[in-house]
């Protein structure tokens, strides 16, 4: 029996197509969204949870080494529009709505990292999240900030130690807002706006999300990883989307924003260097209640 794949003995144009396909296939892969604490980082069941990806056109790479080099060339190669990364985040089982799942869902990652230049997320929210406590923003905001930094700065892989070696640079940043009623059987007790209906929500998460997303923009941490985001209801087609492009902009002080986990960068990389934008020594501003935007 020939140890040669088979897939070697079909013609290129059609071992190219087959590729295509492949590279094509959706996800439902869910990993850790941010970085173990401390004390799992020693537990091999957390790790071994957290640290698996499974990607089709990775895993046929295995078969043989010249098919490696063959997938290697087609999912560089200039020509490929798989450049879109799809990513799902929820906060379906969280406690009163103020934290994301500890864990996102991946649905397509059709290229390395070095070539993806959009990421689409879909942000699932049950009605009655709330963006903003009275002490300032809930840690659901820091928890969506801390998904794009890792990926930013460690790609794919979100809750790995080390840094790519090249920080990911996306020419645009796709947000798809969705709202969903909860279920009585697994919504937490007391949660805080049980009766709110699901349009009201909506348009409040909305114009809460969007409010962040100017702060965030205006801060300036994003230039050099992000060049433009645009937000959109996800069932409201393309015509109701609000769009922002990110400028350079004298960061300042961010002593009062790490505090709140909106520290951008980590350990050994940081896009802000990369850029040449660091933060400079002027008066603080910290991301309080004062700056949130109107939710109702």
């Amino acid at each position: 029996m020939s140890s040669q794949s088979r897939l070697l003995d079909l013609p290129p144009e059609l071992r190219g197509q087959i590729y295509d396909a492949v590279v094509a296939l959706p996800l439902d892969c869910q990993i850790a969204g941010q970085t173990q604490r401390r004390e799992q980082q020693t537990d091999p069941a957390t790790a071994a949870d957290t640290d698996r990806l499974s990607i089709p056109w990775l895993d046929l790479m295995l078969v043989c080494k010249l098919i490696a080099k063959e997938l290697h060339h087609h999912v560089h190669r200039d020509a490929s529009g798989n450049t879109t990364y799809e990513l799902e985040v929820d906060n379906l089982m969280s406690s009163r709505g103020r934290d994301i799942a500890k864990k996102v869902t991946w649905r397509q990652i059709p290229c390395p990292p070095c070539r993806v230049r959009t990421l689409q997320a879909e942000l699932v929210f049950i009605s009655g999240t709330q963006f903003w406590g009275n002490g300032g923003p809930n840690p659901i905001l820091s928890q969506l900030y801390q998904v794009l930094n890792s990926l930013i700065h460690r790609g794919p892989l979100l809750a790995r130690q080390s840094p790519l070696g090249s920080n990911i640079h996306l020419d645009t940043l796709i947000l798809h807002l969705r709202v969903v009623k909860p279920d009585p059987e697994k919504q937490p007790p007391h949660w805080p706006s049980p009766n709110e209906p699901v349009e009201k929500s909506k348009k409040r998460l909305r114009n809460g999300l969007e409010g962040y997303i100017s702060m965030i923009v205006n801060r300036g941490v994003l230039f050099g990883a992000v060049d433009r985001i645009v937000c959109r209801s996800a069932d409201d087609g393309d015509g109701d989307a609000t769009k922002w492009d990110v400028h350079r902009k004298t960061i300042g002080d961010m002593g009062e924003w790490n505090r709140y986990q909106f520290n951008w960068g980590v350990p050994g990389s940081s896009s802000l260097e990369a850029s040449g934008v660091l933060p400079e020594a002027v008066p603080k501003v910290e991301p309080s209640q004062s700056d949130a935007p109107d939710e109702d």
